[in-house]
């Protein structure tokens, strides 16, 4: 009976070799720049002259189109209200408040038998439409969530809103329930006003998201 060989790198043709001692990375001295320059504060307020709801209207349009959607020429109308995220005289973040109680909701055109129901309920209702952030500017991880929290506030208190509805890309909906808490109403349909697809999303101001549970008004200055 032949004797058992040991089985390990010695007697294994497919070991290779390599060296015990790697050689060391060579560091170059740092160069210090610095601390970093401050981002610039970004102000927010309510869209008051013609001059800045026209800002807010092309950075709209400018964001949709790079998508291939059709934001057209809209109007702006009585019982909206535009709110702005500004850097100095530039626009780069808009969202406009839709009152219901004053005027019919953009939603009521594809999503009709969710909005009426909530109609029929006694609800006052807002809708948050006509959203859009400067891609120069996306980066800034707060600047959206600032301005949906202000535009809810805003709703909340100062429009004494129950509810609110807004209607999004099918791929942005998991932020708006991860992070206010919108639930998702009725099945993906064709926003005919851009031509893209859209859920309808509701959110129970009743029962208000953690970022605005306990502030009492927008402070848009």
């Amino acid at each position: 009976m032949s004797p058992r060989l040991r089985h390990d790198a010695a007697n294994d043709p497919r070991f290779q070799p390599f060296p015990l001692h790697r050689a060391r990375p060579r560091v170059g001295p740092t160069t210090d720049t610095g601390p970093a320059a401050p981002l610039p504060a970004i102000h927010y307020l309510i869209a008051s002259t013609d001059e800045e709801l026209a800002a807010a209207q092309t950075l709209v349009q400018a964001c949709y189109g790079r998508r291939g959607y059709d934001a057209g020429r809209a109007a702006f109308q009585t019982g909206e209200t535009t709110l702005l995220a500004r850097i100095g005289d530039r626009v780069i973040g808009t969202l406009t408040v839709r009152c219901g109680t004053r005027v019919r909701l953009q939603a009521e055109a594809g999503f009709a038998e969710h909005v009426g129901a909530l109609r029929r309920q006694g609800r006052r209702l807002v809708e948050y439409t006509r959203f859009a952030i400067d891609r120069d500017w996306s980066g800034r991880h707060d600047l959206a969530a600032e301005l949906i929290r202000r535009a809810l506030l805003l709703g909340r208190v100062a429009l004494g809103a129950t509810d609110c509805v807004i209607e999004v890309n099918p791929r942005h909906m998991r932020y708006y329930q991860r992070q206010f808490g919108f639930t998702v109403q009725g099945p993906e349909r064709t926003c005919s006003r851009v031509g893209a697809p859209a859920r309808l999303l509701h959110l129970d101001m009743a029962v208000p998201p953690t970022c605005i549970a306990h502030d009492h008004g927008p402070r848009l200055h």
